[in-house]
């Protein structure tokens, strides 16, 4: 994954919270199951030859939250399209990038803590699932 490519889906991210709120942090607030799938069908819009899954861990607390996982053949790209609702100064949704699986669990691990495991493959879908996981975000929106 290029980082042209990268900062393009960054771009819409932020532009998608941007719509909820003024502050990042406050978009991204219980927004990232809807949001990851959303962001993993862009990514798979573009790029259909690469394989996107989500990681779920379990944090302090009993928060939740979920990481995409972007294998290109050659490396894993872990992506987190709502961070800001983890780390507000982060300047960038990229995590990292590793050779297998179990190295991107332990780095999600390494950042975030709390228990990490793949949670489902995300597949290419037509425009009416992006529609509603879009109604979803909207209808989710937390007012300031």
């Amino acid at each position: 994954m290029d980082e042209r490519f990268l900062k393009e889906i960054q771009k819409r991210v932020i532009n998608l919270l941007g719509t909820l709120s003024d502050n990042l942090q406050i978009a991204a607030k219980d927004q990232c199951s809807e949001i990851t799938r959303l962001v993993g069908r862009w990514i798979l819009d573009e790029r259909p030859e690469y394989k996107v899954q989500i990681c779920k861990g379990t944090l302090s607390g009993g928060l939740a939250h979920d990481v995409l996982v972007i294998e290109d053949g050659k490396k894993l790209f872990l992506i987190d399209p709502t961070i800001w609702q983890i780390f507000p100064e982060s300047s960038s949704i990229f995590i990292g990038s590793v050779g297998n699986m179990q190295e991107a669990l332990s780095l999600l691990n390494e950042k975030y803590n709390g228990s990490w495991k793949v949670s489902e493959d995300l597949y290419k879908r037509d425009d009416d699932s992006q529609k509603k996981l879009l109604a979803i975000i909207r209808t989710n929106r937390k007012e300031v």
